[in-house]
């Protein structure tokens, strides 16, 4: 049993899951309410589903790039509880976690443009103008890697992408009101509603990495920035 959070959003979602399938779920779309009814929402989900935090193996939290506030808030419930339980932590990719949603969108993009594979690029809101991306292979049990989290001005988005794509996260309505998506027209865009983060995802992927041993401590779990949010720079990893 793994519990999930996500905070890097405005999304605020806490999830259950099992080796077999997401148990339950919490989800708020609402902005700025996160430090309001993250802890609330831990302790009705535990007590709906049945579940006692002695049941939970680990604790598996969305660690960036995002928001800064909501990182922060998240990864402080986490680790709270983390310490006080004595659990493992699991600190997972939002871009990892975004491109997770977009999976089958990719795997069904491929297929009517009888690709082998395809990449799947989620971008992701930074500050005014900016967003967060990078690009993963679509692969089972979970996308992969191919380049470092970054940081692009909206308007140089659409150069740094190098075959078709899907294209999924928040920071397409930044692309949309850019204007950046007419360019892209070789590309699958998928709707932000389309391709969900929640508490539920992170757990799912959670359960993946504690399975393959990928867990840490509170003491050592710190959120990627990806960028100094008082200089703009991109920090270092």
């Amino acid at each position: 049993m793994i519990l999930g959070i996500e905070t890097a959003t405005t999304i605020c979602s806490v999830g259950l899951a099992t080796p077999e399938r997401v148990l339950a779920e919490f989800f708020f779309d609402i902005k700025n309410i996160h430090d309001q009814v993250l802890t609330e929402a831990i302790a009705q989900l535990l007590r709906l589903a049945k579940v006692r935090m002695s049941e939970v193996q680990a604790i598996a939290v969305s660690a960036g790039p995002g928001s800064f506030t909501g990182l922060r808030i998240g990864m402080s419930v986490a680790k709270g509880l983390a310490f006080t339980h004595n659990k493992p932590m699991i600190g997972v990719s939002t871009l990892l976690l975004q491109a997770c949603a977009a999976a089958s969108h990719a795997k069904a993009f491929a297929a009517a443009n009888a690709m082998q594979s395809c990449s799947i690029v989620p971008v992701l809101a930074s500050r005014r103008n900016e967003i967060y991306t990078a690009e993963f292979a679509c692969a089972a049990p979970l996308p992969i890697l191919k380049s470092n989290a970054r940081v692009f001005r909206v308007c140089d988005f659409a150069t740094s992408l190098s075959r078709s794509s899907v294209i999924c996260g928040n920071g397409i309505v930044s692309l949309r009101e850019a204007g950046v998506l007419t360019a892209l027209h070789e590309h699958m865009i998928i709707p932000p509603e389309s391709a969900r983060l929640s508490g539920g995802l992170v757990a799912r992927v959670g359960q993946i990495q504690f399975a393959h041993g990928a867990t840490t401590t509170a003491e050592a779990l710190e959120p990627h920035y990806v960028q100094n949010f008082e200089t703009g720079a991109v920090a270092p990893r």
